[in-house]
């Protein structure tokens, strides 16, 4: 199975901190748990110790007057996935990873292939609102724009629709990729492309639990590494990136 990191050099934290890189490390949970995963980067560089394929991306969106961070980095996540879904180097299959994303335990095609989700989505204001729909207000803005096409959609089809942006290891089928990036715009009409693809493809859609993924986005005193680096997926921010951490993934993927 190819797995695919969307990858930019500048806003990372090995770029910010140096102590901690964090795409070695999640290239390397890959490589730990999941046979025969085949590595491809797409954008910057990879600045890692083992060898990647490397596709570069096109040059980087930057924020300006006329192009707000929300624009910009929804472009450059587009860009990045046209690029992947038309490389003859990807395979037919493969797995969209991002460098704050990590695999903890042994995991098969058949587990990636389960669409978590954060939620049911029933009523799309109420749920903005909630605690569930985290993010912040550029990023709100683009996933109403994108939820309120694919409510829309499901509610035409008679099908449930749900929150896909769990952030985990996502699943494509390259073909069924290319028809999604074909067929709309989403450029001119920013919306998420996964969570499009998911509207019209997801299969197994489940609510993830912390039984599955921890998600750490600040260091707490007291924390028991040991029990949230147990779970299958893991996603960090920044804030979380301190020596007890950094040695706990070193001992396990060093």
């Amino acid at each position: 199975m190819d797995f695919v990191w969307q990858y930019i050099y500048e806003p990372s934290a090995w770029r910010k901190m140096g102590i901690f890189n964090e795409l070695e490390y999640s290239i390397r949970s890959v490589l730990h748990n999941v046979k025969d995963a085949r590595i491809i980067v797409v954008g910057d560089k990879p600045p890692v110790s083992m060898d990647v394929i490397h596709i570069p991306g096109p040059p980087q969106v930057k924020q300006s007057p006329s192009c707000s961070l929300e624009k910009s980095c929804t472009i450059d996540k587009l860009n990045k996935m046209i690029a992947m879904a038309n490389s003859d180097e990807v395979g037919d299959e493969f797995v969209l990873m991002y460098d704050d994303m990590f695999i903890m335990q042994p995991t098969t095609v058949e587990d990636l292939k389960i669409n978590w989700v954060k939620s049911e989505i029933t009523n799309i204001e109420e749920y903005l609102k909630s605690p569930v729909r985290t993010g912040d207000t550029s990023y709100k803005r683009v996933w109403l724009s994108t939820y309120e096409f694919i409510k829309m959609i499901r509610d035409s089809e008679g099908k449930k629709t749900y929150d896909w942006e769990a952030h985990t290891p996502r699943y494509f089928v390259k073909e069924k990729l290319k028809d999604i990036l074909n067929k709309f715009d989403l450029i001119s009409n920013r919306k998420l492309a996964p969570a499009i693809y998911d509207c019209y493809y997801a299969e197994n859609s489940q609510i993830i639990t912390t039984d599955v993924q921890s998600d750490l986005w600040t260091h707490k005193p007291g924390m028991d590494f040991d029990e949230l680096l147990s779970k299958q997926y893991l996603n960090i921010y920044d804030n979380v990136i301190v020596p007890e951490f950094i040695e706990k993934m070193k001992s396990m993927f060093g």
